[in-house]
Order: C-alpha cells, then sequence, then structure tokens
C-alpha cells in the first residue's frame, strides 16, 4: 500500500505539470484566435476609408501636440488620446475627455497607472505587442484593433493608432495612442 502512495505521490508533479501545459497551450490557442480575428478585422477597416482617417498621427509630433496643457484646447479635440511613458509599466501620463467620455475613466483615476486597466480576456495582446516592438523599432505609426474594457467592465472594439513621441533631440519620451470605437459598426 506505501509503495503505490509513493507512485501516485510520484505521478503528482507529473500530472501538474500536464496540467499546466495544457492550460498554458489554451492561453496561446485564444489569443491566437483572437490576433487571427481582429487582423482580419483590422484588414476590413483599413479598407474602410472613412474608418480610421481621423486617427492619423503627423510625422513629428510633440508631447505637448498631442496633449495640450490648456484643458479647454485639449477637451475640443474628438479623438480619444492617451499619452504614457515609453519606460517601464507604460504609465498613463494624461488623456483627453473623448477618452474619458470612450473609456468613462476621469483623467485624475488614470494617471500613473498603466493602460491594462483597459484589458480584459479578449484583449488582442499579441497585436499590442507587436505593435509597441515596431514603435521601438522606429515606425512613426502603427495600427492595431483590440477589445478593451471600461470602467464600468463594457467591452468595446478598438481600432488603436500609436505613435511616438519625441524631444527636441529625437529621443523617443512617450507613445500617443488614438482610441477608436469601431464596435458600433455593423458594416464590417
Amino acid at each position: 500500500m506505501a509503495k503505490s502512495l509513493d507512485t501516485v505521490e510520484d505521478r503528482q508533479p507529473e500530472q501538474l505539470q500536464s496540467w499546466q501545459l495544457l492550460a498554458r497551450l489554451r492561453r496561446r490557442l485564444r489569443r491566437r484566435a483572437i490576433r487571427i480575428r481582429e487582423a482580419k478585422l483590422q484588414k476590413r477597416v483599413e479598407d474602410d476609408a472613412t474608418a480610421g482617417s481621423h486617427a492619423s498621427l503627423p510625422k513629428t509630433l510633440k508631447l505637448k501636440e498631442a496633449l495640450p496643457d490648456d484643458i479647454e484646447i485639449r477637451s475640443k479635440d474628438e479623438r480619444a488620446i492617451m499619452v504614457t511613458e515609453v519606460g517601464g509599466r507604460f504609465d498613463i501620463i494624461g488623456c483627453n475627455k473623448a477618452w474619458e467620455n470612450l473609456c468613462g475613466y476621469a483623467e485624475c483615476e488614470v494617471v500613473g497607472k498603466n493602460s491594462a486597466a483597459l484589458q480584459g480576456p479578449e484583449t488582442n495582446y499579441d497585436g499590442l505587442r507587436e505593435a509597441v516592438a515596431r514603435l521601438f523599432e522606429g515606425e512613426d505609426e502603427v495600427k492595431v484593433i483590440t477589445t478593451n474594457y471600461r470602467k464600468d467592465g463594457s467591452k468595446f472594439k478598438n481600432f488603436l493608432t500609436m505613435g511616438p513621441l519625441r524631444d527636441e533631440n529625437g529621443k523617443l519620451t512617450h507613445f500617443v495612442a488614438i482610441l477608436n470605437n469601431i464596435g458600433a459598426r455593423t458594416s464590417w
């Protein structure tokens, strides 16, 4: 009897490892399916000339242009804009009123926090990771579709345009993100 208990105890770590591997595989497959689905949708959205034309970024954009100090000017921009740091956790340094309206957070609630508050089970993590890598490699603008979550937990399909913000010496200092809720459109 003791021998069979030893055998069971010896097998438990193997079973735990196979369970962990299976869970990891399921997560990867789910993330891959999300990425493929979002890439197909992105192609359709980019082919639609009306979808994200207002979300383009100028070639050279400075922090004060992306996120003006003047609250009145910042509030007039209809694009939902968020600016993050480039290092560490990509902490949010500011947003505009359109972003607050779309995401449900007040600027004071998100400054100093990272954008993970907008992410959840259907977020296109692989697409976001690839987009950020492309920005670090020097691209001026990247676009990705993902599912984001509002403060109240409701989700929205986001056609995200991201770009680098550089200082006067050309050093990368921040990222700007323009969120475009495309979930209400049924033509895709």
